[in-house]
């Protein structure tokens, strides 16, 4: 702890005298908020307060003058109760288009069976016309009224003649509530992009400021291992971004103090259920989540910054996650969604959403602790993550780009290159774009065709991408002969990891059941076409295509730079999170981490695209002709197990990855 502490003042020292650092800390968090919360409102409050002051003008044909006569007099007996302002001016017509400065709206009339037509022309874009225009309504809405009343005066009528029926709304939403609904996602997006702006110069001072001013390499010679140098760093980047996360709160609150307190009268009707003493009751929990969620951001900037050789880089590898960032604080400002026990678990989101819920005054203890836990859980394995990085000297010492070689000239490449992690990341992206757009596409004018169109992109990406860095198919993709050992080993590891998947997926579905039912109703359109076509796009094309790009290409990669098993959960969690769904998340990434270690057993890629083709077609079967499932496989046509049928699965489980795996293998001693 203390080489962590001097190291920790050498980088405050190192990022104060930075002078932006300073800006985006303190400067922008006392400023922009005032300036966006309080500043709008005085300026429309003056926009409106100059639009009421003003006369508008309201042009007219002086032939329409018996026309417009009955509405200068309603004008003028109304215009104090209903704050109008304005001056009829009359024009012949053919100077109506030379006289178009002059005045704000034309109106015209016109006579037709069902009465006098009024017609406004106006310009919404213009400010004084649009106001003329809806002040022109309100005088002839005043004129109908008028008639109408002097119409059934003659006919002996009252007004309830009119409405036979009163029809009453009371809304049930206090006042803050509302004011939370709709201005909440908007504040907690603005104290997340604030607080990212605080970490962002200092985090990228921290690891490429190091870099470009070559100072990395004589800190790496100091009497301090990289735990100790990373940590003092995300330390120091911290403590400005928890500083910007605390002064932003404050001005956030003392913006929209200042806001209640300065409206006027009419105006504070809206703010009248606001309890500004809650806000002062909850500004410690506020603070703890700020903090947290700094903690977060900074770990999140500094992952993206380490890559980066030059400050210019840098800020190429920022924006991205800038703009992830934002998209993911706006959700919150989706009316339906708010904070509950499964958005609470998504980073960002969470914190957003509890803004909302803060406004609203309806803060959840019990939520606001699951999402400082998540948040919090969150940066510690992002710290960890980063911990790691700093102990590569590939990542440390060599151009952010260089683990794309797919950027690389091909005629520069070698052969028998393997794909780095850049271009992974970069296949995952271009697969995830073209599956959302060609295949949904695609999907709605026949779902069989989304489904073949997104195999064949899965199929195509890791082979176009293999074939330009002249990688070695053989080798990359795993392509030998499986012996029949492992061909037994791993049908019984399979046989035991889907018996402990079948009781995981059971209770992920009583926990998610609305995602159940989401992927039940996804292949309701699918199961109607013949099974011939069903076996192919959910059995064959995925066998060959999932393991190829997962099993094959990802993790191939993969381990030749990490250890296997680091490996296996990183291709794994990935293949699980592309099935894009809560219940199949776990199930399928423990399916893919079987289908991964039997690959890199048996050397062999073919087991996996075998039994991966045999999962999904008794899926297939299940879903066609779930009467034969029920007669032949009757545990897997169950929708609740019993403890005697739990007991079996996991009984099951364990002894088919005792047996398929080499947990019994003795070791061998080395000579």
């Amino acid at each position: 702890m203390d080489k962590i502490k001097i190291l920790v003042k050498k980088e405050i020292l190192d990022i104060l005298r930075d002078k932006k650092t300073l800006i985006m800390m303190v400067v922008v968090p006392i400023i922009l908020y005032p300036a966006i919360i309080i500043g709008m409102v005085f300026v429309m409050n003056f926009i409106m307060q100059d639009q009421m002051e003003k006369e508008h003008i309201i042009a007219y044909d002086i032939q329409d003058e018996a026309y417009i006569t009955p509405l200068k007099s309603i004008y003028e007996e109304n215009k104090e109760e209903y704050n109008l302002k304005v001056g009829f001016k009359a024009f012949s017509g053919d100077k109506k288009i030379d006289s178009a400065n002059l005045y704000d709206t034309w109106v015209s009339f016109k006579e037709t069976k069902k009465g006098l037509s009024v017609t406004a022309e106006y310009t919404s874009t213009n400010q004084d016309s649009s106001y003329a225009e809806s002040m022109l309504e309100d005088i002839v809405d005043i004129y109908c009224e008028n008639l109408l009343e002097e119409k059934l005066a003659q006919e002996g009528l009252s007004q309830d003649f009119l409405t036979p029926v009163i029809y009453e709304s009371k809304d049930s939403a206090t006042e803050a509530e509302s004011f939370g609904m709709n201005m909440g996602g908007s504040i907690g997006m603005l104290l997340i992009v604030t607080i990212m702006l605080g970490a962002f110069y200092p985090a990228i001072d921290a690891t490429t400021g190091e870099k470009e001013r070559g100072t990395l390499e004589t800190l790496l010679t100091l009497p301090v291992t990289n735990f100790q140098m990373i940590m003092s760093k995300f330390i120091s980047v911290s403590v400005f971004s928890c500083v910007t996360a605390v002064l932003s709160l404050l001005s956030l609150g003392a913006s929209i103090v200042f806001l209640i307190n300065s409206v006027t009268a009419e105006a504070s009707e809206e703010f009248a259920g606001i309890d500004l003493s809650l806000f002062l009751k909850w500004l410690p929990i506020l603070m703890i989540v700020m903090i947290v969620t700094a903690l977060l951001i900074t770990a999140f900037c500094m992952c993206f910054c380490i890559f980066a050789k030059s400050f210019k880089e840098a800020n190429n590898y920022i924006t991205p996650v800038m703009l992830i960032v934002m998209f993911a604080s706006m959700i919150a400002m989706v009316p339906s969604i708010t904070l509950n026990l499964k958005t609470a678990l998504i980073p960002i989101v969470n914190v957003s959403l509890l803004m909302k819920q803060v406004i609203s005054q309806q803060l959840n203890p019990a939520l606001t602790g699951i999402t400082i836990v998540v948040n919090l859980c969150y940066s510690i394995l992002i710290v960890f993550i980063l911990s790691k990085m700093y102990d590569s000297e590939n990542i440390l010492f060599t151009d952010g780009f260089q683990s794309f070689r797919i950027f690389q000239k091909r005629s520069e490449i070698k052969k028998g290159s393997v794909p780095k992690v850049g271009d992974l990341f970069l296949s995952i992206v271009v697969l995830l774009l073209l599956t959302i757009y060609t295949s949904l596409a695609l999907s709605a004018k026949s779902v069989f065709i989304g489904v073949v169109a997104t195999q064949l992109i899965i199929l195509l990406i890791p082979l176009i991408v293999a074939f330009y860095i002249k990688s070695d198919f053989k080798h990359l993709f795993s392509l030998k002969t499986p012996s029949l050992k492992w061909i037994l080993k791993g049908l019984f590891l399979y046989v035991g990891t889907y018996s402990i998947m079948l009781v995981l997926s059971l209770l992920l579905t009583n926990l998610f059941p609305e995602s159940a039912q989401n992927v039940e109703m996804s292949f309701e359109a699918l199961i109607k076409h013949p099974f011939v076509f069903i076996v192919l796009v959910m059995a064959i094309m995925p066998g060959i295509g999932e393991e190829l790009f997962f099993r094959g290409f990802m993790f191939g990669s993969l381990k030749y730079r990490y250890s296997v098993g680091i490996s296996i959960i990183i291709s794994s969690l990935i293949f699980g999170a592309f099935h894009m769904s809560l219940v199949k998340l776990i199930p399928t990434a423990m399916l893919g981490a079987c289908f991964a270690y039997i690959t890199w057993r048996s050397g062999s890629i073919f087991i996996g695209i075998g039994l991966h083709f045999f999962n999904n077609l008794i899926s297939a079967i299940a879903m066609k002709y779930p009467d034969i499932i029920e007669q032949y496989v009757p545990i897997l046509a169950k929708s609740e197990f019993n403890s005697k049928d739990i007991i079996i699965l996991l009984i099951v489980g364990i002894v088919g990855i005792i047996l398929g795996s080499d947990i019994l293998r003795k070791k061998r001693k080395p000579s």
